[in-house]
């Protein structure tokens, strides 16, 4: 989750301004958390609220209309985050009839951008497709912006149970997006556009984790080829998390977290990895 925010706010500002390089800034001031922030933001405090996850039909029943106050929670806080139209008038329309909204059939990215936390608390392959659906067909109920959100999750969901990327690299072309196998990187930063679904853009951002050695060097994957790059940024950082430091906070991820990230969503990532039993803010590299 904490690799995504990251990934979100270094992208914020290459969005509408691609780089088409990897050297830049990445501790620029003027980046800022966007809707990817802020509705995965949502999803945890779904799941700390419903933590241990119950996983019968009725319980994941309540989960999701707890979920969806949570997203619509998130726009009122936030109505200038970014997020997309369809995203907006789900709102509005929710706000109006008192009670959520029915799902707009969306195959756009912002189901697999929010979706890191339930990666994290699934105790089974079975259970992480279950969460998955639950939580994104709130508003993104087409094929494809399930798939994404499911290819996402499970990114994550074998980078912590200890798969190697190869492992990881291969599932996703068997099972998900077999045009992860002739990505090439120059190429991408060349021609790739930006482009808000799922089918064009979580490929992609798989592929800057698979080429990375690092949270961070795979975030500059995703702004080197522009595009929606906060997003690609907010969906490879969330696998890099998993991938790199699951149990610890990392160097990189600490000055970011204690120098550009709110206190009170500080708070909620730490509340987030205590109630799952998470290690990873143990041995914190400096404490307020």
């Amino acid at each position: 989750m904490l690799g995504a925010i990251i990934g979100d706010m270094v992208g914020s500002i290459y969005e509408f301004h691609p780089s088409k390089t990897k050297q830049f800034n990445i501790y620029n001031k003027r980046m800022r958390m966007t809707d990817d922030s802020y509705l995965t933001i949502a999803v945890a405090k779904t799941i700390i609220k419903h933590y241990p996850i119950d996983y019968s039909a009725s319980a994941l029943k309540v989960l999701q209309a707890d979920l969806a106050k949570e997203f619509i929670h998130a726009y009122e806080c936030y109505p200038r985050a970014g997020y997309g139209a369809l995203f907006y008038k789900w709102c509005r329309q929710s706000k109006t009839l008192g009670y959520p909204a029915p799902p707009y059939n969306s195959y756009g990215n912002g189901s697999a951008m929010r979706i890191s936390p339930v990666s994290w608390v699934a105790d089974s392959e079975e259970h992480l497709k279950l969460l998955v659906k639950t939580v994104t067909e709130i508003t993104h109920n087409h094929i494809e912006g399930l798939k994404g959100a499911e290819a996402v999750s499970m990114c994550i969901y074998l980078a912590l149970k200890g798969a190697s990327k190869d492992e990881i690299r291969e599932r996703m072309i068997a099972d998900y997006y077999p045009e992860i196998a002739t990505l090439d990187f120059d190429q991408l930063v060349k021609d790739y556009r930006f482009f808000g679904i799922c089918q064009k853009s979580v490929p992609q951002a798989i592929y800057c984790f698979l080429i990375s050695n690092s949270l961070e060097d795979a975030i500059r994957n995703c702004v080197a080829f522009g595009g929606d790059c906060d997003t690609l940024g907010a969906m490879a950082g969330a696998i890099s998390e998993a991938y790199y430091s699951p149990k610890t906070l990392s160097a990189f991820e600490d000055k970011y977290l204690y120098l550009m990230i709110d206190p009170e969503i500080e708070a909620i990532i730490k509340q987030f990895h205590q109630t799952i039993g998470s290690s990873k803010f143990n041995g914190e590299i400096n404490k307020k």
